[in-house]
Order: structure tokens, then sequence, then C-alpha cells
């Protein structure tokens, strides 16, 4: 049982170090920026990892009338997130990181507060969790 842990949190870490693939196709999501608004913009996203916090560039934007995003950071370049939905007063973010040990769901979870975000991260169905916060660019 720890062995099995110790491999699944050791796939995960190594996932989020390799390229990231979004999991649908197209640049914008379905979502409406009307609908997300106050995210739109560029943030620093400081979330807790493996080896530490660990920084990642996020830009929202609007393409058309739609909510983009796109997170960087990790290697293999930036990653395009296109499920992007509002539930309640959060935005969520949903993509799937491909790995050695194969492919990850992960949904990021984005909290406005003060101006801020508050960051929840959940891998392969929330069997491994992280938290962070987000500033603003400029």
């Amino acid at each position: 049982m720890i062995r099995k842990t110790v491999l699944f949190l050791a796939a995960c870490s190594i996932a989020l170090a390799m390229p990231v693939l979004a999991s649908a196709q197209g640049k914008a999501s379905t979502l409406d920026t009307t609908q997300a608004k106050a995210f739109v913009g560029d943030w620093v996203l400081t979330v807790e990892g493996r080896r530490g916090p660990q920084e990642r560039p996020l830009a929202i934007t609007d393409v058309g009338g739609k909510v983009a995003a796109e997170l960087g950071g990790g290697r293999g370049g930036p990653v395009t997130i296109t499920d992007i939905s509002v539930v309640g007063a959060d935005l969520v973010l949903k993509w799937t990181q491909e790995g050695q040990q194969g492919s990850i769901p992960v949904v990021m979870t984005l909290t406005l507060k003060d101006g801020a975000l508050v960051v929840k991260q959940d891998m392969a169905g929330g069997q491994f969790t992280s938290a962070g916060t987000g500033k603003k660019k400029g």
C-alpha cells in the first residue's frame, strides 16, 4: 500500500515536470468572457509542489468573446486550456497532463479573494491535491 502511494506521488511529480497537453482542441473555451471578466488578465500562480512552492504564469484572455487560458512554467512549453467553466463564483480549468505513467486529469479551481486568487489543484480525481495563491501581474 505504501509502495503504491509512493509510486503514485512520484508519477504525479514527474507528470508535473513533463509536457502537458490540453484535453480539448482549439484555443478558446465555450465560456462567455462576460461570465469570467474578473479573472481575465495575466497572473502568477504560486502552488505548493513536492519540491516546495512553484511559480507558474497563467494568462486568461478573451478570444472572440470566449475565455481562453494558457498555463506556463512546466517543461514542454505552455499548456492551452480550453475546458473552462464557472461554478458558483469560481473559475474551473480542466486539462490532462501526459507523463511517463500515462494521462493524469487535472482540475484547477480559482477563487477570487481581495483582488488575488486562491488556487486549488486536484490531480487524478483528487488523489493528489495542492494549494496556492495567485497575483495579477502589473
